[in-house]
Parts: structure tokens; C-alpha cells; sequence
């Protein structure tokens, strides 16, 4: 009994840290990166700036090269993905802060045209903006999937039994649903964030 317990306190306080700390806030700034001051976007993460960087590099795989250089990461672009003549340089660092991390996103201006380096710019915000809506969503469609698992076996033993173990059985899913509710809706929220 005292497990069951545990595990709604759990889950339902991870669900809200996830939902609370989702913040779509996306300022436009300037930091050093290699030496030179980059204008760019930056935002706020809720986790270790390590497991942010982690988390960049698995999503920035999917559209171009990532690469450590020991104090930010560098990601290639290549031109036939950007439908450019050049390949487009991203650089990102993860800054650790009290409340968890800051990202900071910008493109790598070196042989980039200057009058389409403002557009490409407007391009690293949205790339940012969808990293950051993959992150959270990601993370709560993984709690979601252990609730719906755990909500189907309750739901088998609800069938199961009779009695005050039934009525218990189904207060149980009940509160497991009204957790599912909640974390579809924090989905929807974070899709609809931009």
C-alpha cells in the first residue's frame, strides 16, 4: 500500500515539475564563444547542463554533424539540408545555473553572405525553439507511456476483483486518468508554446 502511495506523490510531482518548469521564453543575446562575442538566442532548462548537452546532441544528429570542441558544441549543417551554397555552422553552449541550465544557440557567421546572415539567424530561433519543445514533450510522453502502462494493469485488476478491493481498484485508475488528463494537457500547452 505504502509503494502505491509513493508512486502517486512521485509521479504526480515530476508531472508538475515538467509542466511548471517548461518556459518558452526565448531571449535574443550575445556570448563569447571562441573567443568571439556571437549574437543569438538563449533559454532555460530545468535540467544539468551536461544532460542538456547530451540531449543536443542526440537531437541535433537527425539534421546535421555535431561535434564537441570542448566548451560548446559545433554542429554542421550540411548545404543540401539547408537549401543553401554553404554548410551552416551552429554553436551552442549549456550554462549551469541554480534553477538547472541555460542553452545558448548561434550560427558560426564565417562565410556567410551579410545580408542573409539576419535570416539564417531567424532559422537558429526556430531550430532552438523546436529543441526545446522535443526535449519536454519527449519527457513527458515517457511519463505518460509508464502511466497508461500502469493505468491498464489497474484496470485489469479492477476487472478482476469484487468488493472494497474493487472500489479501491477504481479510485486508483481514477486518479491515474485524471494524470493522464494533466499530462496530455501539458503537451498540448508545450506543442502550442510557439
Amino acid at each position: 500500500m505504502s509503494r502505491r502511495i509513493l508512486f502517486f506523490y512521485v509521479t504526480f510531482f515530476a508531472i508538475n515539475a515538467y509542466a511548471q518548469d517548461f518556459d518558452s521564453r526565448i531571449d535574443q543575446t550575445k556570448l563569447t564563444i571562441d573567443g568571439l562575442a556571437r549574437e543569438g538566442y538563449i533559454t532555460r532548462f530545468d535540467i544539468s547542463a551536461k544532460k542538456l548537452e547530451k540531449a543536443w546532441w542526440y537531437y541535433s544528429r537527425d539534421f546535421g554533424r555535431p561535434l564537441n570542441m570542448k566548451g560548446y558544441y559545433q554542429v554542421t549543417i550540411p548545404s543540401h539540408l539547408n537549401s543553401g551554397n554553404v554548410d551552416l555552422v551552429l554553436l551552442s553552449k549549456s550554462l549551469a545555473n541554480k534553477k538547472g541550465s541555460s542553452f545558448f544557440l548561434t550560427l558560426d557567421e564565417k562565410g556567410i553572405p551579410k545580408e542573409k546572415t539576419n535570416a539564417y539567424l531567424s532559422q537558429v530561433k526556430v531550430i532552438l525553439q523546436t529543441f526545446k519543445v522535443n526535449y519536454f514533450v519527449g519527457e513527458l510522453e515517457e511519463q505518460l507511456q509508464s502511466l497508461e502502462k500502469r493505468a491498464a494493469v489497474i484496470s485489469k485488476r479492477v476487472a478482476k476483483s469484487s468488493g472494497s478491493s474493487k472500489q479501491k481498484h477504481l479510485t486508483e485508475l481514477q486518479k491515474l486518468e485524471s494524470e493522464i488528463e494533466a499530462i496530455k494537457d501539458s503537451i498540448a500547452e508545450i506543442n502550442n508554446a510557439y
